[in-house]
């Protein structure tokens, strides 16, 4: 039985060590939304958010852009969860996912993902 928490604590270890590592550079600016984002979410979303091999989508995605889900959107998903994703509030302070945001929004713009700009109307 003494045995059991070394195991606990060895597993533990063990899955944190194998969260994706990121694939891009990002300038410096985004760096800690990255090292968050891979603290966090990269287990389940991918190495560069990309949802590659897992079950949660990819969150660089025209879907996830701000005008589906605004950043108030994804600060919420990400303290309280959804049918699918389990709270992340014990994992992340309000600041990190200011920086995770920061730092998918950036990701997004960088794959070439844009908002939808409102047409302004010509009068002629």
């Amino acid at each position: 039985m003494k045995q059991l928490p070394i195991l606990i604590f060895i597993s533990v270890i063990f899955t944190f060590s194998c969260a994706p590592k990121p694939t891009l550079e990002v300038p410096e600016p985004y760096k800690k939304g990255q090292q968050y984002f891979h603290e966090v979410c990269s287990n389940c979303h991918g190495p560069d958010a990309m949802g590659k091999h897992t079950q949660a989508p990819r969150l660089i995605d025209e879907e996830y852009l701000a005008d589906n889900f605004s950043d108030a959107d994804i600060n919420e998903i990400v303290l309280n969860g959804t049918d699918k994703m389990p709270p992340q509030k014990k994992n992340v302070t309000p600041e990190e996912i200011t920086e995770i945001i920061k730092y998918l929004r950036y990701s997004q713009k960088a794959a070439g993902l844009e908002q939808e700009e409102e047409e302004e109307e010509q009068t002629s």
